[in-house]
């Protein structure tokens, strides 16, 4: 008899131990809720449209990102930087079909900016803060009124060409997939030209492609990427006198509205 009770107690314990009390499985439950509750994620900065501002202008920027829709505030973290913001709107923005939110952001801000006429060009940075943390600073790029140009559509082939003056930067943007931007200068036999893009460095989604061709359509210089990064630029010395043309593309035929790109032609040494 004792014997069968021992058997009925050592089996009960053994229940007791494989079984977790109700209580202790609550507890692993809490745990796990806890471990799966995801923080709050600070403000993200993908790019600002347009990717640079004049002074002595008011300057309406978006600024496209992730968890932008609850930011208190934008400033510069250049101390010497005097310039008046005011945030006009803050929104949640659709994400294209099959796009990464991570890369084209899903949502922006726009913001007012007036630049002191006095301020120097150069790169500004700036941080966008709420209550969940502050971006990481984000560049922007300050230039003065009369070195720049806009890039005006249609200018997709030769016939269509922008003009473009050396010393100036083009704010342009590859508007959709397959989109080609062509611009013409004019130079003499052996005058060195030198093209830069500003793009990828600056937030733009562009994997810029730019190419030089003579008057006859014929490719006579070309750059994919600079210095093992996205940005073109090349250095060539013109091989005739004539008028010249300048195409930009996305080395993959991508496009859209964070395809932007900043593109300056120097002349000289």
């Amino acid at each position: 008899m004792l014997g069968m009770l021992s058997r009925v107690a050592l089996f009960a314990l053994t229940i007791c131990m494989v079984v977790p009390a109700p209580h202790r499985l609550a507890a692993a439950e809490d745990k796990k809720d806890k471990k799966e509750e995801k923080k709050p994620e600070p403000p993200r900065v993908i790019v600002s449209l347009p990717m640079a501002v004049t002074p002595g202008n008011t300057n309406r920027i978006r600024i496209r990102g992730n968890n932008l829709s609850d930011a208190t505030e934008l400033r510069f973290t250049n101390l010497a930087t005097h310039v008046s913001i005011a945030v006009k709107s803050k929104t949640k923005i659709e994400v294209p079909k099959d796009a990464d939110a991570r890369k084209v952001g899903d949502s922006q801000m726009e913001v007012e900016l007036i630049y002191t006429a006095d301020a120097l060009p150069g790169t500004n940075w700036f941080v966008v803060e709420s209550t969940n943390g502050i971006s990481a600073p984000h560049p922007l790029i300050v230039l003065l009124a009369r070195e720049v140009t806009e890039e005006k559509e249609p200018n997709g082939g030769f016939k269509q060409a922008q003009p473009i003056e050396a010393g100036k930067t083009i704010l342009g943007s590859i508007k959709e997939p397959a989109d080609v931007d062509v611009f013409q200068f004019e130079g003499r036999a052996g005058d060195p030209v030198r093209v830069e893009v500003d793009a990828a460095r600056l937030g733009s989604a562009l994997d810029s492609l730019i190419t030089i061709y003579d008057s006859g359509g014929h490719v006579i210089f070309s750059n994919d990427d600079s210095k093992g990064q996205p940005d073109s630029a090349l250095s060539a010395t013109l091989p005739a006198d004539g008028v010249f043309f300048l195409s930009i593309i996305d080395a993959q035929d991508r496009g859209g509205p964070t395809y932007l790109y900043l593109l300056k032609l120097t002349k000289g040494r």
